[in-house]
């Protein structure tokens, strides 16, 4: 098999041929999936919103069946919202329609100011179940904020290259309580978070892979407030690292939040 395999569904809508991209990349046994959205045939938005949501799960599903897999097999989840404080209850309601039952994949919301017309967008990365001996290990720590009674997971595992996908991590302690008002305060707790992933799979700073960093209304300054603690926490490690100015996050307190991909050892 070519190392990279482009991956389209049965019945694509016509914003691939439009905007030249595929709707999925099969890489060995990882299949990363272009941000879905509720297009129809012609590549226009649904216009109601919850059909909106629901057709992007639909063009999701239909691109994870063109590569053998399904829902179960996803492994990371980032969603894309214009709108968060209204429209994530719609979302949650379809996503739990979408993923019944424990265990859940990684998740990371994001607000936007643009989605090319469009208000939903989510994009994953997925296993590809070649053999029956290839699986997604879930864990939710102690030692960082409960995710899983919201129908999530902080880390997925994805076999059997032993990577490790987190969540977003955001400043929300596991003893539960109110985020700190601050950049730095909310960096502090983030990166500790991290840190205990990394403990929870026996890893270290120098196997980190990647760091997303999210900031609200981002400045140099802020963003140099949170590299303080990433610079802890990988050491001498050189992982790459994108930084991305936002909207807003998952709930309006949220200023920072992390995304990490781990090599399991």
């Amino acid at each position: 098999m070519a190392l990279r395999e482009a991956v389209f569904p049965a019945e694509r809508h016509a914003l691939y041929e439009a905007h030249g991209y595929s709707a999925a990349i099969r890489s060995d046994n990882l299949l990363f999936v272009s941000g879905q959205v509720g297009g129809r045939p012609d590549g226009s938005p649904e216009p109601d919103f919850e059909a909106q949501v629901r057709l992007a799960f639909a063009n999701l599903e239909a691109t994870l069946l063109a590569a053998g897999c399904g829902f179960d097999d996803i492994v990371d989840v980032t969603s894309f919202h214009t709108d968060p404080e209204k429209q994530l209850g719609i979302v949650m309601a379809v996503k739990g329609e979408v993923f019944k039952e424990a265990p859940y994949p990684n998740w990371t919301a994001l607000g936007v100011n643009w989605l090319s017309g469009f208000d939903f967008e989510i994009k994953v990365i997925a296993r590809v179940p070649a053999t029956a001996s290839l699986s997604v290990s879930r864990h939710n720590p102690p030692t960082i904020w409960d995710m899983a009674s919201g129908g999530y997971s902080q880390i997925s595992v994805a076999e059997p290259g032993r990577l490790a996908f987190l969540s977003g991590q955001v400043g929300w302690l596991p003893t539960g309580g109110e985020a700190p008002k601050d950049v730095t305060g909310q960096a502090k707790i983030a990166a500790a978070n991290l840190a205990a992933a990394l403990t929870e799979l026996g890893a270290s700073g120098q196997d980190i892979v990647m760091l997303r960093l999210y900031v609200v209304d981002a400045t140099t300054e802020k963003f140099q407030q949170v590299q303080t603690f990433l610079d802890e926490l990988k050491g001498d490690g050189m992982p790459s690292i994108t930084t991305i100015g936002v909207q807003s996050l998952y709930s309006p307190d949220i200023l920072v939040e992390i995304e990490m991909v781990v090599r399991v050892p």
